[in-house]
């Protein structure tokens, strides 16, 4: 039993010198604080990325319009047909759009890192 007491003596002694103190006294404020900043943050992405998609699907839709548009009209733009130069527009646009819908389903789709 005297045995019982000694350890639990040096276990209480033990345990009150192991206590750790905080580095600075508003640390937990910090810490809580920047986890928000973190949500925020990571709120604020989310809402990027569908801003994002909403507008490469609204350039997509006006920028089909006006080629289908200009396609439709028997005019010359210095000798060379609005047709001939509608294909080489639409080549370049769809080019551009394929590289941007690249990019937003790597940032729609992408995993978390751990740090």
């Amino acid at each position: 039993m005297e045995q019982l007491e000694k350890e639990d003596k040096l276990i209480k002694s033990l345990m009150k010198h192991s206590r750790v103190e905080l580095p600075f006294q508003d640390f937990e404020d910090r810490l809580m604080d920047k986890i928000h900043q973190e949500k925020k943050h990571h709120q604020a992405v989310k809402n990027n990325v569908r801003y994002a998609w909403f507008f490469f699907f609204l350039g997509l839709f006006l920028g089909l319009f006006i080629t289908n548009l200009t396609a439709q009209f028997d005019q010359h733009f210095y000798g060379i047909p609005l047709k001939k130069l509608a294909i080489g527009l639409q080549f370049g646009i769809v080019l551009i759009f394929l590289f941007q819908f690249e990019r937003l389903l790597g940032i729609t789709f992408r995993k978390k890192t751990k740090n």
